[in-house]
């Protein structure tokens, strides 16, 4: 198979299948792959322009999916999820995928430029200290730093707490103009929660046991994160432009991340920050939302 035109797609993984449309608010997906019995081939050769690049292949060598990644922590990270979704069995497509819903209609799309517009207006920065209080403000700034600190790019860092902030808005308000409901989003509390709950254990016993465990202990915690974007992606997709699903998946891919996590939990010159961030983790844990 042979790639002359490089076209940006949307692609999720559900189960052990892969899907990828056009964009994540497309009716159905323009291919799906099962990716049980199915070779990846991780070290692609061939195109000087695209590095990062994968192939997913029949048993007989023929691909059937290439894709191409903005950089090697990106494929790496893809490469854990392929793999461990190959082991999986085939799940039909997400229902923002396959159900073509009333939400796309005119009215719809004409909520949705509303809430976009709004979410940047005076309005929307007075929801923002609405929604971001005390504890979510703390929680954000230690993030923030221990990002900066981690990776040493503050416009990484900056980027991650507009993103947080910006789909925060976007999902009050798509909340309050009974788009969705509160109960919407309890669905994607649940791991969030647990995530949160394991990130503060770890934390606390981390000097207590034994290094294996604290790296078996944030495998979970990327599960659960992992859960959570998968959740609030079907969620939003309807009614988010792509590039703010974006923000989504950036987001996720830099905080459900093993590697990150294994280093901010073990590097020492950033316990003041992630006691502020546990602090802040504990706090919200210690609320419980009903229906």
């Amino acid at each position: 198979m042979k790639t002359k035109v490089w076209k940006a797609v949307y692609c999720v993984l559900i189960g052990g299948s892969f899907y990828w449309s056009k964009s994540s608010t497309d009716p159905e997906p323009k291919g799906s792959i099962d990716l049980k019995g199915k070779k990846f081939n991780w070290e692609l050769k061939g195109d000087k322009k695209k590095l990062f690049t994968f192939s997913i292949d029949e048993d007989k060598g023929e691909s059937l999916f290439i894709g191409s990644l903005a950089n090697d922590n990106e494929l790496q990270q893809w490469k854990k999820d392929i793999e461990a979704a190959a082991l999986k069995d085939h799940v039909d497509p997400p229902a923002v995928i396959a159900e073509k819903r009333k939400k796309d209609g005119v009215m719809a799309r004409a909520k949705k430029n509303m809430a976009s517009k709004t979410a940047t207006s005076g309005l929307g920065k007075k929801i923002m200290k609405t929604i971001v209080n005390e504890e979510t403000t703390t929680l954000i700034n230690s993030l923030k730093r221990i990002i900066k600190k981690e990776s040493g790019n503050q416009k990484k860092a900056d980027e991650i707490e507009k993103n947080i902030i910006k789909i925060a808005v976007k999902a009050y308000l798509l909340v309050d103009n009974k788009t969705l409901t509160t109960e919407d989003f309890l669905v994607a509390d649940k791991p969030l929660r647990e995530a949160f709950e394991l990130m503060v254990k770890i934390f606390n016993g981390r000097n207590r046991v034994k290094k294996e465990k604290v790296i078996e202990a944030v495998e979970k915690v990327v599960v659960h994160l992992k859960k959570t974007e998968e959740i609030v992606t079907n969620l939003l997709a309807p009614n988010l432009t792509p590039k703010n699903m974006l923000r989504i998946s950036q987001t996720f891919a830099a905080i459900a991340n093993k590697d990150f996590l294994e280093h901010v939990y073990f590097d020492h010159e950033l316990d003041s920050d992630m006691e502020k961030l546990a602090d802040a983790m504990e706090y919200y844990t210690q609320f419980h939302y009903h229906k």
